[in-house]
């Protein structure tokens, strides 16, 4: 099998529904071998499994890490592609062409169409001295309508390599709720000697439905997501408790070609010409 599908869904049924039929258009006019798993968090009453190559997931996660965790982990090709079931993608051949091609961890298209004002958005900064989230984005490619290099993107739509994500356990269940499963994998990635890249003339349009996340940011797991984030990529401990898992996961960090150094990451970005 060449491609797994994970459709990462939380009681989106319309969003669901739509973006499934979407990618079965796509992919029965390729030739590629490939299947769709529907992670639905909360369950769905839709009988998935009655269109081919189709498989569904009723889970309760609770969290969109631990959704797409349950679908990639699921998946039998060694490429997935992972989307939230609000996300049309132009073209998912020629993504998975250029992932296979580019050898990185994780692969991103661009995104188009995004809130009120539709901007299009094609990478984004690092915020380095706060939550290593995004500082601001950037609404022009990079290298023209070429693959570049970048140091996180959002997860809304990815390709990855998915015997990385398992042998590097990927996601963890060290975070809980919404927020900062983006930087962690990203640069968990780099830590450990990967690349993400974006392919800007592919395009993923991603639905941002109003007051979608409530008040997850004033919330504790989100506080809690971005300290783990910010003591297994560079040792800052900051008012976390520690734990044993906590500790093997700075461990694998730091045996990795930077030492659990941003610091010396941010050197690499520097030497590569890599917006950071």
């Amino acid at each position: 099998m060449q491609l797994s599908i994970v459709i990462a869904s939380y009681q989106d049924p319309l969003g669901l529904y739509l973006t499934v039929f979407s990618v079965l258009q796509q992919l029965q006019k390729t030739t590629l071998e490939w299947e769709i798993i529907i992670a639905a968090d909360g369950g769905t009453e839709y009988k998935w499994e009655k269109l081919p190559n189709t498989r569904c997931l009723r889970i309760r996660i609770g969290s969109p890490q631990g959704t797409r965790d349950a679908g990639i982990r699921a998946a039998q090709a060694a490429s997935v592609l992972c989307i939230e079931s609000h996300i049309i993608i132009s073209d998912i051949a020629a993504l998975l062409e250029a992932h296979i091609a580019l050898k990185g961890a994780l692969t991103f298209p661009s995104r188009i169409g995004e809130g009120p004002e539709m901007f299009s958005v094609y990478g984004s900064t690092t915020d380095w001295a706060g939550k290593l989230w995004y500082g601001h984005h950037l609404y022009r490619p990079q290298n023209g309508n070429q693959p570049y290099r970048v140091v996180q993107f959002g997860h809304s739509c990815f390709v990855i390599d998915r015997n990385w994500y398992v042998s590097s356990n990927g996601y963890t269940n060290l975070q809980q709720g919404w927020g900062g499963e983006e930087p962690f994998l990203c640069l968990k990635a780099w830590m450990l000697g990967r690349e993400c890249w974006m392919v800007p003339d592919v395009w993923h349009a991603h639905y941002l439905t109003p007051n979608a996340h409530g008040d997850a940011m004033a919330s504790e797991n989100f506080t809690r997501n971005f300290e783990i984030v910010k003591y297994v990529m560079n040792g800052d401990q900051g008012h976390l408790r520690l734990t044993p898992e906590l500790i093997a996961e700075r461990k694998k960090i730091c045996a990795g070609p930077f030492h659990g150094n941003l610091n010396e990451l941010r050197e690499h970005f520097k030497r590569e010409g890599i917006q950071s």
